[in-house]
């Protein structure tokens, strides 16, 4: 039994990624926030780091691109790693045949234990993204449809907060603190999402709230 859990770990492992993000925004905004500020081509160079959650989770801002690099460790007897077409044991390592590349490797015993890196890229300046920078946050828009979903890394001396704005609970938190104008699209009289038209200084506002239910703080490397 254990052999097969091993073997269905590492193949989920290689073709899924393990979703701790936002699906289905319930907000969204009708243009890319904050209004009246100039987009950016590149993320400053006071971004551009490594911040660290814990050994097994990072988020990495390149000038280009940002991106959470999540590290999985699977522990196995060499004996059970053997049985999957996929893998070999080569020079001490963990050798995945079919990506053509080792493992990060570490042996105690007769158990192997390796490591597999996934990585989901948050923003990389697509055709349909647009970034801005307001007071010390980048604010990141993803055009869905002709309407936005906006995501905030907010930095500070010690680290960067990454913020996905879009449940129920952030817009109930929003509709209550902010009054900010909305519409709501329904579906069989139910709200499917609601697109909000916040003001610049609207969303100045938003940029001090705490207590969103997707925000994730990372300390600076």
């Amino acid at each position: 039994m254990k052999k097969y859990f091993i073997l269905i770990s590492f193949t989920l492992s290689m073709v899924s990624c393990k979703d701790q993000g936002l699906n289905n925004s319930f907000i969204f905004f009708s243009e890319a926030q904050p209004m009246n500020v100039d987009e950016i081509r590149e993320f400053p160079k006071n971004f551009v780091r490594t911040y660290t959650l814990d050994y097994s989770h990072r988020l990495i801002v390149e000038p280009k691109c940002a991106y959470i690099k999540e590290i999985e460790i699977i522990r196995s007897l060499k004996s059970e790693l053997d049985s999957i077409a996929d893998l070999e044991f080569r020079d001490n390592q963990v050798f995945d045949k079919t990506e053509n590349k080792p493992y990060k490797t570490f042996m105690r015993g007769d158990t192997i234990s390796f490591e597999i890196e996934r990585l989901d890229t948050i923003f990389s300046f697509a055709e349909n993204e647009i970034a801005k920078k307001y007071k010390s946050s980048l604010i990141l828009n993803k055009e869905v449809d002709g309407k936005y979903q906006t995501s905030i890394l907010r930095l500070s001396i010690i680290g960067a907060k990454h913020i996905q704005l879009g449940t129920k609970k952030d817009f109930t938190k929003l509709k209550s603190e902010l009054k900010i104008p909305f519409i709501a699209e329904m579906k069989e009289k139910d709200t499917i999402h609601v697109l909000l038209t916040p003001s610049r200084a609207d969303f100045r506002k938003l940029l001090r709230l705490e207590g969103f239910e997707y925000a994730t703080f990372y300390l600076m490397k």
